[in-house]
C-alpha cells in the first residue's frame, strides 16, 4: 500500500494518529517513493516470523526454544541433543505454557486471524 493508504488502513488497530504515523514511517523507511507498495524488508521478515510462530504455536516447544537461545523454532528438534540445559533461565512469561498459549491465541484473535487463515498463508 501507499503510505497514505497504509495510514488509513491501520486506523482500526492504532487510533492515535501520532503513533500510527510512526508505524507508517517505520514500515516505509528506505523507500524512494512511498506512494508505491512495499515495506522495509527487515520488518517483513519479522512479520513472516511471527505469522509462522502463530501458525505452529500448538506444536512449538517454547520452553526448549527459549532455553536454546536465538534459534529458529524449526531447528529445535535438531538442536535438542546439543542443548546445555542446567541453570538455563527462561523468561517469566514462559513459565506457564498454557497461559502463554492463551496469549498467543489472543494475538491471533485480535488480529482477526484464525488457524485456517494461518494454514492458508503458511502451508
Amino acid at each position: 500500500m501507499s503510505f497514505s493508504r497504509l495510514f488509513s488502513h491501520i486506523a482500526r488497530f492504532v487510533q492515535d494518529p501520532d503513533v500510527r504515523w510512526e508505524y507508517c514511517l517505520r514500515a516505509k523507511r528506505g523507500q524512494t517513493d512511498t506512494s508505491q507498495p512495499g515495506c522495509f524488508s527487515k520488518d517483513q521478515v519479522y512479520l513472516d516470523g511471527i505469522l509462522r510462530i502463530l501458525r505452529y504455536r500448538r506444536t512449538i516447544d517454547f520452553k526448549m526454544l527459549t532455553s536454546l537461545g536465538k534459534v529458529s523454532f524449526e531447528d529445535v528438534e535438531r538442536l535438542r541433543p546439543l542443548a546445555v540445559l542446567p541453570r538455563t533461565r527462561i523468561p517469566h512469561f514462559m513459565r506457564d505454557p498454557e497461559r502463554y498459549l492463551r496469549y498467543l491465541d489472543h494475538i491471533v484473535a485480535v488480529n482477526e486471524l484464525d488457524d485456517s487463515t494461518l494454514q492458508h498463508l503458511l502451508p
